[in-house]
């Protein structure tokens, strides 16, 4: 599965705006389903971002993914991708330049961006 960035600063966006953890379930969309949105939480807690809770059966497989709160590292992520001009003018950057990129990637853009 690739890993979709737009999915990560939504996931991020939910969790940021509630007051209690939420359950992969709670992400799901006709466009992200249970299995994507699991995947993409377990990520974002190797990434440090959020504090992940996942449950795995027999060969991996993802039954359970619980998210939230944020972690220091999180909230600093969050703030820069927060805005949506800002967010689009990053990807189209990245997407011009190196094509795709490592959430590292993305902060160094948007570090320039704000300057």
């Amino acid at each position: 599965m690739r890993r979709d960035m737009d999915l990560v600063r939504r996931i991020l966006l939910e969790v940021g705006d509630s007051d209690l953890p939420l359950d992969a379930n709670a992400l799901v969309t006709d466009e992200y389903p249970f299995e994507q949105v699991a995947y993409h939480i377990d990520l974002i807690g190797q990434a440090g971002l959020v504090w992940v809770d996942v449950s795995r059966m027999i060969g991996d497989r993802i039954v359970r993914a619980g998210i939230g709160p944020l972690t220091w590292e999180g909230n600093e992520y969050l703030d820069a991708i927060r805005d949506d001009t800002v967010w689009r003018r990053v990807k189209t950057r990245i997407a011009k330049t190196v094509g795709s990129a490592t959430i590292d990637t993305v902060i160094a853009h948007l570090r320039v961006d704000q300057w």
